[in-house]
């Protein structure tokens, strides 16, 4: 397996500290085991000869970061992490889309929900005070 994954068409690009890289980890090696398709990887933060490569099938720029995927029999690409339905799709050489994040985790979206309440509750709570001290400042 190991020299046939020297040769495999699906080619993943990464950055050793990339959040998103880590979190598409699992669906490539989900999509290694349910095709039996190697994908090879490459870390292109520290390693020049990665990034050339990268730069080289990334034509224009198009992405621009990491992850990038790309499949040579095709010559189709994803930017960016994506669901496990579109990687396969990609993988397996079938219409898919180069630009489909994941959706959030509900618990994201909650926490962002919370956070935007908490400001509000903050800015109102700055309001009541400053007026109280107006109030207080114009009865003296």
């Amino acid at each position: 397996m190991k020299s046939y994954k020297k040769t495999s068409h699906l080619l993943e690009f990464y950055g050793i500290e990339c959040d998103h890289c880590v979190d598409m980890e699992p669906l490539m090696n989900q999509i290694e085991e349910d095709s039996g398709i190697p994908i090879r990887r490459f870390e292109v933060w520290y390693n020049d000869e990665n990034l050339r490569l990268l730069q080289k099938l990334d034509k224009g720029g198009s992405c621009g970061g990491v992850p990038f995927f790309y499949n040579k029999k095709t010559r189709s690409w994803i930017c960016g992490a994506t669901t496990y339905p579109n990687l396969k799709a990609w993988a397996t050489g079938k219409p898919h889309e180069r630009f489909l994040p994941p959706p959030k985790e509900e618990t994201e979206y909650i926490q962002g929900i919370r956070g935007w309440f908490e400001r509000l509750r903050d800015e109102g709570i700055k309001r009541m005070q400053q007026r109280t001290q107006d109030q207080n400042n114009f009865e003296k």
